[in-house]
């Protein structure tokens, strides 16, 4: 029963994966949503890594605190990958892009993952039955979300600077074809609202 419990939760996290990337490539395009859905295994990997080295084993609650955590290890690159790949269309030398970029967002997404993590602080100093239980839970999620930000800040731009270089036309933006279709939608209520400020 136990394995078959691992085994179901370990096919969720495959179709969350899926799915993540899947609607990574809907906004983002093809290109990019690699970019940002390399994030994932790499990030599991350093969390997997740094849960044997502290002993914790896989179990349920490791698994389940992986399929909350896989959404949010997406996030910090998207906006790393973003913020590159507007300064790169935008003419700039590829080097000088990355640096700008990466240090134009690192302190807010930084500020962001580390709001996140000490939500879960808490959890490592249950006592008792719950403490066997969910310590494992916010290990896991802290360890992942801080290795997203990791890859996000490392990887993320060194993949964008090697595989972006020299490819992109001035004033190309990296979006799917949703958010070409979203724009059409939201301009005009974004200008509306802009005109209504006091009511809005």
């Amino acid at each position: 029963q136990t394995r078959v419990s691992v085994d179901e939760l370990m096919n969720h996290i495959v179709l969350g994966v899926i799915l993540v990337v899947g609607v990574l490539m809907l906004f983002l395009g093809l290109r990019n949503a690699v970019f940002v859905g390399l994030a994932i295994p790499m990030s599991m990997f350093i969390s997997f890594t740094l849960l044997n080295m502290f002993g914790v084993t896989l179990n349920m609650m490791v698994l389940f605190a992986l399929i909350l955590a896989l959404g949010r290890l997406v996030d910090d690159g998207i906006v790393i990958v973003e913020n590159i790949y507007r300064h790169m269309s935008n003419g700039e030398p590829a080097m000088s892009a990355t640096r700008k970029a990466v240090g134009e967002v690192t302190l807010p997404i930084v500020a962001a993952t580390t709001a996140t993590v000490m939500v879960f602080v808490p959890l490592l100093f249950l006592g008792g039955i719950e403490g066997r239980f969910f310590r494992p839970l916010g290990a896991t999620y802290m360890i992942s979300i801080v290795a997203s930000l990791v890859v996000a800040l490392t990887v993320t731009p060194a993949l964008c600077l090697l595989l972006l270089r020299g490819s992109l036309r001035a004033g190309r933006h990296a979006e799917g074809w949703l958010v070409r279709w979203l724009k059409r939608w939201y301009e005009p209520m974004l200008l509306s609202a802009l005109r209504r400020r006091g009511m809005v």
